[in-house]
């Protein structure tokens, strides 16, 4: 897919929001770093589910929120404990299980089936985020009682040789749950080329009964994860590519595409053909996300509109760290945490209109 002139820079560059960044700031209290935000208009406000790094270095999963009244594009506050805390929604997993090493990339389904609101996630059994020997599968929680509670086992795991699935992106549509997910071998590593393979599967209940996975975007097309939206006549969808995490050379062209169609159809055949939303790999990309961006949520604050709200998960170009905080101490800054990657979560506005045949 070669680089060209993005629907961003059609629309003349709209401005950027950071609204969280592990170098620059802010970041919540508790917090060592977030992504992967998840948008869903809720109970008259706009909410984003999120995972995070916590100063406990563990990976849990965030809520915020914005004002009454407030569009997708407005100011985000992280929900806090009684100490102004980041509070995370759950409590943590038990050791040894298969999300017992953290929670990450929510996924929130209201209400549907005569089940109540749920939360699809990715589970990480393993110590290592990344490279071989890591391992991920997908759970939810269900909102009962008055607080988020965790479903006991997965409901989706992997099969070699693509051993982890992980990034859920779930709806409730004629009459059954309908998730797409990513199939790897494991998590890339520095110095490893990406190998996604993005699938499309469904059940009634959302646990048991999943249909036969289908291909909905091969491991030519390098597609990390997606999110989707119903927006102007029928519904959006934007594709990711996984970001350049550990610079490594060769990595294809990173970004965010759009494909609209009719329906949320599990049958790619059915969507238009990809559209480039942001091309991180241009000229003049803001350093905060000039490594890619991943984890995509979608917005219409008029859902009959076509002008939406895209939050992501940015990759900053930065050196190592040792750099990085003597850079920051000749500017009398606070430097950041060690990390092998700064990420932060930005929004872009965009028009999507459909000028496109399918």
């Amino acid at each position: 897919m070669t680089s060209y002139v993005d629907q961003w820079r059609a629309d003349g560059t709209p401005a950027a929001r950071v609204l969280w960044d592990m170098v620059d700031g802010p970041m919540p209290r508790g917090l060592l770093g977030v992504g992967d935000p998840d948008v869903h208009y809720i109970d008259g406000r706009w909410t984003m589910f999120l995972g995070g790094f916590s100063t406990g270095f563990r990976n849990r999963l965030y809520c915020a929120t914005l004002a009454e009244g407030t569009d997708p594009g407005g100011r985000w506050q992280i929900d806090v404990d009684d100490r102004g805390r980041a509070a995370a929604l759950a409590a943590d997993p038990p050791r040894g299980g298969w999300d017992g090493a953290g929670m990450h990339t929510p996924s929130y389904v209201p209400p549907s089936g005569g089940n109540g609101p749920r939360l699809y996630y990715t589970g990480r059994a393993t110590r290592k985020h990344y490279g071989p020997g890591s391992q991920y599968a997908i759970g939810f929680l269900e909102y009962r009682d008055g607080r988020w509670q965790r479903h006991h086992a997965p409901v989706l795991q992997g099969a070699p040789p693509r051993s982890s699935v992980l990034e859920p992106f779930v709806v409730y549509t004629e009459g059954r749950y309908r998730m797409w997910y990513q199939a790897n071998p494991h998590e890339i590593g520095p110095g490893e080329l990406p190998d996604y393979e993005l699938r499309c599967t469904e059940s009634v209940d959302g646990i048991t009964g999943w249909s036969p996975p289908r291909t909905f975007a091969d491991s030519s097309e390098g597609f990390f994860d997606n999110a989707l939206a119903r927006g102007g006549e029928g519904w959006v969808m934007i594709l990711a590519r996984g970001s350049d995490l550990h610079a490594t050379p060769g990595l294809p062209t990173q970004g965010l595409w759009w494909i609209t169609a009719p329906r949320p159809s599990a049958d790619r055949r059915d969507w238009s053909r990809p559209r480039r939303l942001l091309d991180t790999d241009a000229p003049g990309t803001p350093v905060w996300m000039a490594r890619g961006t991943y984890g995509p949520a979608l917005a219409f604050a008029d859902p009959t509109g076509t002008k939406a709200t895209v939050h992501f998960t940015a990759t900053r170009s930065t050196p190592r760290w040792p750099r990085l905080v003597l850079r920051h101490l000749l500017q009398l800054r606070r430097p950041p945490v060690p990390a092998p990657f700064y990420l932060g979560v930005a929004g872009i506005e965009v028009d999507l209109r459909d000028d496109s045949s399918h």
